[in-house]
């Protein structure tokens, strides 16, 4: 998982328990509640505008989704993972 946000809301959802129960489940296929959806109801954002191209502030609602990434590592037959390049 990466870019996770640290707020009140995301926090009681993905913690270190939460991550560390999700890893060591991901040996087998991922069950489906290894997605974590977070909504955070006031997420303050930049946004340039289309005519000459200021950059505002707002205050918007935001629904993120935290789970597994295999980019660094690929998964072999026998269910275990190894770093992309390893023989």
């Amino acid at each position: 998982m990466r870019g996770i946000t640290q707020n009140y809301n995301a926090s009681k959802l993905v913690n270190f328990e939460r991550i560390k129960d999700i890893i060591l489940r991901s040996g087998d296929e991922p069950p489906p509640e290894t997605v974590i959806n977070v909504h955070t109801d006031k997420e303050i954002k930049r946004k340039r505008m289309v005519v000459g191209g200021l950059v505002c502030i707002v205050t918007e609602p935001e629904d993120k989704t935290y789970r597994i990434s295999f980019f660094k590592r690929r998964r072999l037959d026998n269910h275990t993972f190894v770093p992309f390049g390893y023989k």
